[in-house]
């Protein structure tokens, strides 16, 4: 009854503090990079890009807290076949956010199952204009995952991170069917839940009869 879908997971670290920071401006561009791309951040400099994550946290009062969300994608072969492809999907996804946050995006290429690429969309949580926080409630990770399924033009499986879980940038890498798979309703959503599984739901583009 498996079957294969393109992954958006939500994960985030409130207590991850400057250690943190500094992993999330260095990972994008890790040794299995082939592209990355910043809005409001210098892509191409890691300490600078941290500097102005940083920066902007700081100015406005928001040091300390909960300072970025990521959305990690995970692209089935047939629909990133190519770096080029993972960065446009990834940077489409996103699309909502860039106006009023700092994003940095970095594209992975590391075989894993039906994936070849996949995409880390490292979102400051501080809104550039007015300091408010954005917070990975239901609101924003449903409306991210139907984004990413409208994108993509097929069904999306949304991951949220268990809270309180052991998290490490390395260990939290490509979300793979294997790793996720769990039962699910009719809904798409993930039934026979243990406490500390991961929520999924299946989204569905809304230009298909799948809606």
């Amino acid at each position: 009854m498996d079957k294969n879908y393109d992954i958006i997971k939500i994960i985030t670290h409130a207590d991850g503090g400057e250690e943190y920071s500094k992993n999330v401006s260095e990972y994008p561009s890790n040794e299995d990079s082939v592209a990355v791309r910043g809005y409001g951040v210098d892509a191409n400099d890691p300490e600078n890009a941290q500097k102005q994550f940083d920066t902007m946290a700081k100015y406005h009062g928001n040091e300390g807290k909960n300072q970025y969300i990521q959305f990690m994608m995970s692209f089935l072969k047939d629909t990133a076949p190519d770096a080029e492809t993972a960065m446009s999907i990834a940077d489409k996804v996103v699309e909502p956010l860039k106006d009023e946050h700092q994003i940095y995006i970095g594209i992975h290429k590391k075989q894993r199952g039906d994936s070849d690429y996949h995409a880390h969309d490292f979102v400051g949580t501080t809104n550039m204009k007015t300091g408010r926080l954005l917070h990975p409630n239901n609101k924003l990770n449903f409306s991210m995952a139907q984004n990413c399924a409208d994108v993509i033009g097929k069904p999306v499986r949304l991951v949220i991170e268990k809270k309180n879980k052991k998290k490490d940038l390395e260990t939290n890498d490509t979300p793979t069917e294997q790793n996720n798979a769990q039962s699910e309703n009719s809904n798409g959503q993930s039934g026979g839940k243990k406490k500390n599984d991961d929520f999924t739901r299946i989204f569905y583009p809304h230009n298909t009869s799948n809606d």
